[in-house]
């Protein structure tokens, strides 16, 4: 480990130390939640024995390609398996974001090593649409990309070095919320590990994240007050698939072009599928009006959530509010949630290149939930 890299688990230890349990960025403390505290955090921030031996490529045996059929296309995928003799239990790693193919299989492709050195067999994969996997991504919804994670599961549940009643996933951002749904919808799936992952209904998602872009881009108060109940509005008829709500707020939108930027208003509905520079977006558009959160409602599935406290793009109290909800209604007492202060929605510090190695979190939650063997 590197001075520097030590510095920064330092620092950021203290910060745990010195900040309440059940704190976040947007709301008060909570009460009775799963939050984990300074002590628990801190110690699943421990680098755990098994990353030693990394980068060298023995820490696992070998990678095996993993064709998976689903729903009539091909995703591309590889294993990653442990040294030594299986059956291992299994982390799919889901992409997060969009269609950045680069940019969404940087966490997977970190993680799949780290994880097999600890025990874990680790599924990288490339999202439909993207990379060499099959599909069109402008086409696909968010019901594609969940179905597509329980088909890897199904596949994992057959291979004879996997141990089928131990099969999880690990995702961020979108990919987070699409693990957890996973988990909840697939039998085959018994844990996950949601990183930054949106559990609100889309909608407030949007307009949080949307009226934090602006504020921070500089534009003044007033006139973020002035377009917010529009967004409000726009957001509200996508969710409800109200098509005569979207053609009045697309109206609203065309009049309100000659008096804003165009950067603060939204692009009307009618020209959202014909916006090729929307296209990272179509999937968002195409499943606005699904409620994906009722499907929680009946997991009893190990569930561990990690927020940064900081995060720009999700409502991290609501989230930590609506899965304490979600689970009290499930009878699911298998839950933790860890919201790691000061950081934002990748885990780094604000204005630095600091991040916290939430892999270390993830590993070691694992190990001590799951087992390796």
């Amino acid at each position: 480990m590197t001075r520097t890299c030590l510095s920064v688990i330092a620092a950021f230890c203290a910060m745990v130390s010195a900040t309440p349990a059940v704190s976040a960025a947007d709301g008060p403390a909570f009460s009775g939640s799963h939050v984990l505290g300074a002590e628990d955090v801190e110690r699943l921030l421990l680098r755990p024995a098994c990353f030693e031996s990394l980068p060298d490529p023995r820490g696992w045996a070998r990678i095996e390609s993993l064709p998976i059929p689903s729903n009539g296309i091909t995703l591309s995928a590889d294993l990653y398996l442990p040294r030594g003799e299986g059956p291992w239990p299994a982390v799919i790693l889901v992409p997060g974001g969009f269609n950045e193919t680069e940019l969404i299989m940087l966490m997977p492709h970190y993680d799949a090593p780290r994880l097999a050195a600890c025990g874990f067999a680790a599924v990288v994969f490339y999202k439909r649409g993207t990379g060499p996997s099959g599909g069109v991504y402008a086409d696909a919804t968010f019901d594609d990309f969940i179905d597509d994670i329980g088909s890897i599961a199904k596949r994992l549940a057959k291979h004879p070095d996997i141990d089928p009643s131990r099969i999880g996933v690990k995702g961020g951002s979108s990919g987070g919320l699409f693990a957890s749904i996973a988990a909840a919808r697939y039998p085959e799936i018994s844990f996950v590990v949601n990183t930054s992952g949106p559990i609100v209904p889309r909608e407030e998602e949007s307009n949080f994240n949307i009226e934090f872009a602006m504020r921070s881009r500089g534009y003044a108060d007033s006139l973020v007050d002035q377009v917010m109940p529009l967004w409000k509005r726009h957001h509200a008829a996508w969710a409800r698939a109200d098509t005569a709500a979207l053609q009045a707020v697309a109206a609203e939108i065309v009049a309100k072009r000659e008096h804003y930027d165009p950067d603060l208003l939204p692009t009307p509905y009618n020209e959202v599928f014909s916006d090729s520079n929307l296209v990272f977006m179509w999937p968002v558009f195409r499943s606005a009006s699904r409620d994906y959160l009722v499907e929680l409602m009946t997991m009893r599935k190990k569930w561990l959530s990690i927020y940064g406290e900081k995060d720009p793009i999700v409502p991290v109290t609501s989230c930590v509010r609506n899965i304490d909800a979600l689970m009290e209604a499930s009878g699911n007492d298998q839950y933790a949630v860890i919201v790691l202060p000061g950081v934002d929605h990748s885990f780094f510090k604000p204005g630095t290149r600091d991040q916290v190695p939430v892999i270390r979190i993830a590993a070691n939650w694992l190990t001590a939930q799951v087992g390796t063997q």
